[in-house]
């Protein structure tokens, strides 16, 4: 497998490094030799290993990261030696891995033309329009391209496999019960991009405080501007996450564009509401508004503040969000991913090479 980077404890990493470690912890769990090449360590208690991934200097630097991700990537993928393998799976920048000779599964974890739709400059819209090109070239000439959510695939229609993301229910669940004695809003993103987490931080200090005077806000990511009532936490994991969104009274998000939207549905298996803006994600893992609120910019701070306030709301909406995360299994999708594999590879499903 390749991934750029894995979770690190302490420091500030995306959902995509997070979806490589669990896919890969979840093949190992079962049985497979997982090999993941990377610029970071092993997380503690992985049970697959780890190898270092060249260009880690480069990569790590503005412009290099910039050149790399959905460019230059699409050489370093081609860098690392794959004899002993069966398959490679690749989390991004696998348009010229087929000339390896091993078979190859690509994940999209959403769409370039999303992620340009929702750029903030000139240059990143150009960056992602060329990244989607060969999304779709990719995606024409692979046949084993995934994409994570169904809205991937409208973007993307060469792509004719969809395996949602799925969430631990042995980690993120509403047991122990334990919110917070105050109203409190929870946010895993960055401050800026598509995330918009100073849009909320923007609505939460001149709109929701005010009115709802002892509530808090908690982001997990980046730190930003110093705020009383504002806590900033990097590099959780799983269990501490999972922790914070049981203990938030609402999961508030206004980003503008999510491939699939992680976050709500782990905040929903915790039993805590979610408010977000309309995105492809959003709509598709909320059920268009059915399983969580989806306000306009201008109605967002209400949106919350009315939920705040409103026990039965917050309780009707917590148990919709639980039934639609029993939907997403984690172990459901570790299996559809094997399935694929095991297509790729010719390998018999008795078989434990991976």
């Amino acid at each position: 497998m390749l991934s750029y980077s894995l979770p690190v404890e302490g420091q500030k990493r995306g959902g995509i490094e997070r979806a490589a470690h669990t896919l890969a912890e979840g093949l190992a769990q079962r049985g497979h030799d997982i090999v993941v090449f990377s610029h970071d360590p092993r997380p503690s208690r992985a049970a697959y290993r780890v190898r270092e991934l060249p260009w880690r200097s480069f990569v790590e630097t503005w412009a290099g990261r910039r050149a790399t991700m959905g460019y230059l990537g699409n050489v370093l993928t081609l860098l690392p030696d794959y004899h002993e393998f069966d398959v490679i799976i690749a989390h991004g920048d696998s348009l010229l891995a087929p000339v390896i000779g091993k078979p190859v599964l690509r994940v999209m974890h959403g769409s370039a033309l999303g992620e340009a739709r929702s750029a903030t400059s000139v240059g990143r819209y150009v960056l992602q329009l060329g990244v989607y090109a060969q999304e779709l070239l990719t995606a024409l000439t692979q046949r084993g391209v995934v994409a994570v959510s169904t809205n991937t695939t409208r973007d993307n229609p060469f792509v004719a496999r969809v395996i949602p993301h799925g969430v631990d229910e042995r980690m993120f669940m509403p047991w122990p019960p334990g919110k917070s004695e105050e109203p409190s809003l929870l946010f895993v993103g960055a401050l800026d991009g598509r995330k918009r987490g100073r849009f909320l931080l923007d609505v939460f200090a001149n709109q929701i405080q005010p009115r709802c005077p002892s509530a808090s806000l908690t982001i997990v990511g980046g730190a930003g501007p110093a705020h009383p009532s504002v806590t900033y936490v990097t590099g959780v994991d799983d269990q501490q996450l999972a922790t914070l969104y049981r203990r938030a009274w609402v999961y508030a998000s206004p980003s503008t564009y999510e491939g699939f939207g992680l976050p709500y549905l782990e905040a929903m298996a915790c039993g805590t509401p979610v408010v977000a803006t309309e995105n492809p994600g959003s709509i598709e893992v909320l059920g268009d508004g059915v399983f969580g609120s989806m306000p306009s910019d201008d109605d967002f701070a209400d949106a919350v503040v009315a939920l705040l306030t409103d026990p039965e709301r917050r309780a009707m909406l917590s148990t919709a969000g639980l039934r639609r995360a029993r939907e997403f299994s984690l172990a459901r999708m570790i299996a559809a991913y094997e399935d694929v594999l095991f297509e790729l590879t010719g390998l018999h499903a008795i078989s434990h090479a991976a």
